[in-house]
C-alpha cells in the first residue's frame, strides 16, 4: 500500500461513513475507488464491507445513546436481511469482474434517478396504521433488501428508506435511519463472513478504510439532523455518474 493510497482510503472512509449515515449511497463511492486502486471487484466488494461495518457500528452507539432505536421492528426486520445477504454473497463471490463492474455502473445510474426523482413519493397508503399486510410486505422487502445489500451492498440504504417510507411512513425519518443502520449491522455481520471465508478482503486496506468510515459514522451520527440532504445528492450525482461512467469503460 502506497502513501497516497493510505491518505485517499482514510478520508474517502471519512466521506462515505459520513453519507452513509446523513443519507446512504456511500458504497457507490466507496466500491468503485477500491476497483480503481486495483482490487479484484470480488476483493473490492469484501474490503468495502469491513469500513461499512466500522461506520454503522459506531451510528449504531450513537442512535442507541439518544434512545432512537426502534428494537422490536430493527431486529425483526434483520431476520430476512440476515438469510437473504448470506445468498447474495455468494452469488457476488462467483461473477467475473467485468460482469461485477458492468453490473455496479448500472446499478449506480438505476440509484441516482431513484434518489434524484424519489418514485417511492408518489405510492400512497390509504391506511397509515401499521397492519399485518405491510407487515408482510416489509418482511418480502427486507428479503430484497438483504439479498442486494449481500451481493453488492453499495445503495441499500436507500432501498430501505423508501421501503419504510410506504410501509412505515408513521416513523421519524431519523428513526429510520436508525432502523436501516441496526439492519444493514446485523446482516453485514453475517454475509461479510462469506467474503471472509474466501478470502476476498484486503485487510490493510480494509483496515484504513474502516478507521476512516468509524470517524465519518460517528460524524453523521453527531450531524444526522443538521446537514442539507439535498446538497449530498448533487455532489453524489456527480461523483457518481463519473465513475458510472469510468467502470462502464474500465
Amino acid at each position: 500500500m502506497t502513501w497516497s493510497s493510505l491518505f485517499i482510503l482514510f478520508f474517502l472512509g471519512i466521506g462515505v461513513g459520513f453519507i452513509n449515515v446523513i443519507s446512504a449511497g456511500g458504497s457507490l463511492i466507496s466500491l468503485p475507488v477500491l476497483v480503481f486502486l486495483g482490487l479484484p471487484s470480488a476483493m473490492a466488494n469484501g474490503t468495502n464491507r469491513i469500513g461499512i461495518l466500522a461506520q454503522n457500528i459506531s451510528a449504531f452507539i450513537e442512535f442507541y445513546r439518544k434512545g432512537l432505536i426502534k428494537w422490536k421492528l430493527s431486529l425483526l426486520l434483520s431476520v430476512p436481511a440476515v438469510i437473504a445477504s448470506l445468498i447474495g454473497a455468494t452469488f457476488a463471490i462467483d461473477l467475473p469482474d467485468t460482469t461485477f463492474n458492468n453490473i455496479m455502473a448500472i446499478i449506480m445510474v438505476v440509484v441516482i434517478l431513484l434518489i434524484l426523482f424519489k418514485p417511492q413519493q408518489y405510492v400512497k397508503m390509504k391506511n397509515q396504521e401499521f397492519t399485518l399486510t405491510k407487515k408482510i410486505l416489509l418482511f418480502i422487502s427486507f428479503l430484497i433488501v438483504g439479498f442486494y445489500g449481500g451481493f453488492i451492498q453499495a445503495g441499500v440504504g436507500f432501498l430501505i428508506i423508501a421501503f419504510l417510507s410506504i410501509l412505515a411512513s408513521k416513523l421519524m425519518l431519523v428513526e429510520m435511519h436508525s432502523i436501516k443502520t441496526v439492519v444493514i449491522t446485523i446482516y453485514m455481520l453475517t454475509s461479510t463472513v462469506v467474503y471472509i471465508m474466501h478470502g476476498q478482503v484486503n485487510w490493510s486496506y480494509a483496515i484504513i478504510l474502516a478507521i476512516g468510515s468509524w470517524i465519518g459514522g460517528w460524524l453523521g451520527s453527531k450531524f444526522a439532523m443538521k446537514v442539507s440532504e439535498k446538497f449530498l445528492k448533487i455532489i453524489m450525482t456527480i461523483v457518481i455518474f463519473s465513475m458510472a461512467s469510468i467502470l462502464l469503460l474500465f
